[in-house]
């Protein structure tokens, strides 16, 4: 299994917007995944990008859109929560990442799942073990997968 790190990531990935992933794309799947709130942000504008890397406005926009899905997972927004779950098995390696994802695994510690997502999360983390992908965030998932299993 590839090492990931800053240094062997390019900067446009890095500092990117995955795939998929655009506040554009995470609104309409909110709203497809039944989503009855909104996690529409204001516009983006403080610092968090270089201002020389070229999709710094859109990385702004899906890093404010990702927080505002965190905001729904702490108030059991089941749209957010699916979401929540896909971002952490989707595993992207950028800017933030592992800080969104160890936020999101903390706060799903504390809200009611289908059993088809805690097997998926409980897999997710096995997964990411059995090949030795244990970044920071795994602290958190460690955390997750302890409190499924006494679930």
């Amino acid at each position: 299994m590839e090492h990931r790190s800053y240094n062997s990531t390019p900067l446009e990935i890095y500092h990117g917007v995955p795939s998929g992933w655009s506040k554009e794309e995470l609104i309409s799947r909110y709203h497809s995944l039944g989503g009855k709130g909104s996690i529409e942000t204001a516009e983006a504008t403080e610092p968090g990008a270089p201002s020389w890397l070229p999709d710094r406005y859109n990385w702004l926009q899906y890093r404010a859109t990702m927080f505002k899905i965190t905001d729904g997972v702490k108030e059991s927004d089941l749209a957010c929560i699916e979401l929540a779950i896909q971002y952490i098995e989707f595993d992207y390696f950028g800017s933030y990442s592992g800080y969104i994802r160890a936020r999101m695994a903390r706060l799903i510690k504390n809200v009611e799942l289908t059993q088809g997502q805690k097997s998926r999360l409980l897999s997710h983390i096995r997964n990411l073990r059995r090949n030795n992908q244990t970044l920071p965030e795994f602290k958190e998932y460690f955390k997750l997968e302890k409190r499924l299993n006494e679930a």
